[in-house]
């Protein structure tokens, strides 16, 4: 059994069409239950029962007693690395904070999907199309067209803390910008830029350029838990989760 914590990154960010829903912020939106979403996921990770810690804001944390926490900063990097020196474990799941449809056992499910690649340093989450739109239809999301399909790099990451630590500047720009196929492949050469261009791209070179670039042994863990691939970024992603979780109350 690994020794994982649980890392949840919840910083607010300023996005003007949450107003009109009486919030400050997305992660206040209601969902579920009308619980705040950054209540929900934290519900959902504490559920687990395995170490965890929340790094957000401190009048967010205040608000909806969520601990324990430390405080979200401007820089990213800085807040990854306050954080996970809360947890004493091998390992961290980095997850953010606003997927509205995690639960504690998707998160169980994930982690032992991850345990099936053996031993690893990072272990990188990836959703394919067909499960997210079988299980959110019509949800407007990116994907990466590889060789092998459509695919959505998962809202988390899985990695052996020591190595995380060392690398947390470029796992902040890997976890910054896994919403940009482009800018992930300019952080993996020029080869993977080419290849993504082309059309050409698959998952062995992608892990072959991982493991060369950060000295490392990577798995890509094709999760079978859509919901870490669906995340609320825009209004119309909020719409399309109220709409889902009425569907599913009737």
């Amino acid at each position: 059994m690994m020794d994982i914590g649980i890392l949840v990154l919840a910083g607010s960010s300023k996005e003007d069409w949450v107003e009109k829903y009486g919030v400050q912020t997305k992660l206040e939106l209601p969902v579920e239950n009308e619980t705040p979403l950054i209540v929900h996921t934290w519900n959902g990770v504490k559920e687990t029962n395995l170490p965890c810690v929340i790094a957000t804001d401190s009048w967010l944390a205040e608000k909806y007693h969520l601990e324990p926490h430390v405080d979200a900063t401007s820089n990213i990097a800085e807040t990854l690395t306050n954080a996970a020196q809360e947890l004493d474990t091998e390992f961290l799941l980095v997850l953010s904070a606003d997927m509205p449809f995690v639960t504690a056992e998707s998160i169980k499910q994930l982690i032992r999907e991850a345990q099936e690649g053996g031993e690893r340093d990072i272990y990188v989450l990836i959703v394919p199309k067909e499960s997210i739109e079988q299980a959110f239809p019509g949800a407007p999301r990116t994907y990466v067209k590889l060789k092998e399909g459509y695919f959505k790099l998962a809202n988390g990451v899985l990695i052996r803390k020591d190595f995380f630590m060392r690398e947390v500047k470029r796992a902040d720009d890997l976890l910054g910008n896994r919403k940009s196929p482009l800018k992930v492949a300019t952080i993996l050469g020029l080869g993977t830029i080419f290849k993504a261009v082309t059309g050409t791209l698959d998952v062995p070179y992608i892990w072959k350029m991982i493991e060369s670039r950060f000295h490392v042994k990577a798995y890509p863990v094709f999760t079978s838990r859509p919901e870490f691939g669906f995340d609320i970024d825009k209004e119309e992603h909020y719409l399309k989760t109220l709409e889902l979780i009425e569907k599913e109350a009737n």
